[in-house]
């Protein structure tokens, strides 16, 4: 039996600490036109209130969870051509919301997506 891969120890406390609000990853997209990344949010470290343009609208959707993963598709054009990119540029393909580092392991697996991989958001062109 192998051992569960998960997200990098240095990765993981740098979202679950002080260091930065989310982790990402570029996935690899069926469409040749778009580009798709997964990444986790720390929620709780949003101070969110009613103000529905202070943050994406799926930071609010998961005001009352620890975490959330969004799975999303942007067209490479926008990329391309845009300074910056809002909640209306993208497409989300799924939207998960969790409380524990376990069950985002658990999500992560059963999407086969590679834990190890997760990265700052800066080393993967993170768009958002």
């Amino acid at each position: 039996m192998t051992a569960q891969k998960c997200i990098p120890r240095t990765v993981w406390h740098g979202l679950d600490g002080t260091g930065y609000n989310n982790i990402a990853q570029e996935l690899e997209s069926e469409n040749p036109t778009l580009r798709k990344w997964i990444s986790v949010y720390a929620i709780y470290k949003y101070p969110i209130t009613n103000d529905p343009h202070q943050y994406y609208e799926f930071i609010h959707h998961s005001k009352n969870f620890r975490y959330a993963i969004v799975i999303f598709t942007i067209p490479s054009k926008t990329l391309e051509t845009s300074d910056g990119v809002d909640d209306r540029g993208i497409t989300i393909a799924k939207l998960e919301t969790m409380n524990s580092e376990a069950e985002i392991n658990a999500f992560i697996e059963n999407l086969d997506i590679d834990p190890e991989l997760f990265t700052t958001p800066w080393r993967c062109e993170y768009p958002l």
